[in-house]
């Protein structure tokens, strides 16, 4: 009987080990209280427009998905969504027409302009850049550059223009390296290639593009 009882305990225990987990993974920003609460002429409005892909990998969702999010979690600017503005503009036309109840309907004319636009491209993502590795050792070299403006989207001019590159090789990264950039799993779409010299060579070339993009926003505000 106590085998029985044994057995069964241990069985319990495997199924806790190895069964269904979920992980949730956040990152430091501001809270939906602070981000409701702040006025639009407090910060600076900014919008990502989705990078052009001119690579061999279908590489430049995820990445301007990554630079969205990190420009988000500075707390620093007023970043408005662009690529799925129709979802929001579907959910205020709802309201309109009075199938929504009118407490909690959505009015519309409400949605906020971006002052500047960041546009580019994914011009370099090569996994084996350089070097290889061989019996005896030696490391292989990934290689990532973003070409990004940045539009005035008053005038329509490009105010800006940088090319941002990360490289990175086989030895392990500290993140304590990466200002903007934070550990956490890579975009979707770029999955595959965590946990590799590309991996880092991403996280490097991002942290790099939101340093510019702070950096460049600080000097235009001094300016105004």
């Amino acid at each position: 009987m106590k085998k029985i009882v044994f057995l069964g305990i241990g069985l319990s225990f495997l199924l806790l080990m190895c069964g269904p987990t979920a992980t949730v993974t956040t990152r430091s920003g501001p809270t939906i209280e602070e981000v409701q609460r702040t006025s639009p002429h407090e910060k600076m409005r900014i919008a990502v427009a989705r990078f052009e892909n001119k690579t061999a990998y279908y590489v430049s969702y995820g990445m301007t998905d990554m630079l969205t999010s990190a420009l988000f979690n500075t707390g620093k600017f007023i970043v408005l969504e662009r690529e799925n503005l129709d979802v929001v503009i579907q959910e205020q036309k709802l309201s309109s027409v009075g199938v929504i109840d009118q407490r909690t309907a959505i009015p519309s004319g409400m949605l906020e302009g971006a002052e500047f636009l960041v546009v580019g491209a994914v011009t370099a993502f090569e996994p084996n850049y350089r070097g290889a590795r061989t019996a005896i050792g030696g490391g292989k070299q990934s290689y990532v550059a973003i070409d990004m403006r940045i539009i005035d989207s008053k005038t329509g001019r490009v105010v800006s223009s940088v090319t941002v590159e990360g490289k990175a090789t086989d030895t392990l990264i500290s993140t304590g390296m990466l200002r903007w950039v934070g550990a956490g799993p890579l975009a979707s779409s770029l999955r595959a290639w965590s946990n590799t010299p590309i991996d880092k060579a991403i996280r490097i070339c991002i942290d790099r593009a939101v340093d510019y993009i702070v950096n460049y926003s600080m000097q235009r505000g001094n300016k105004r």
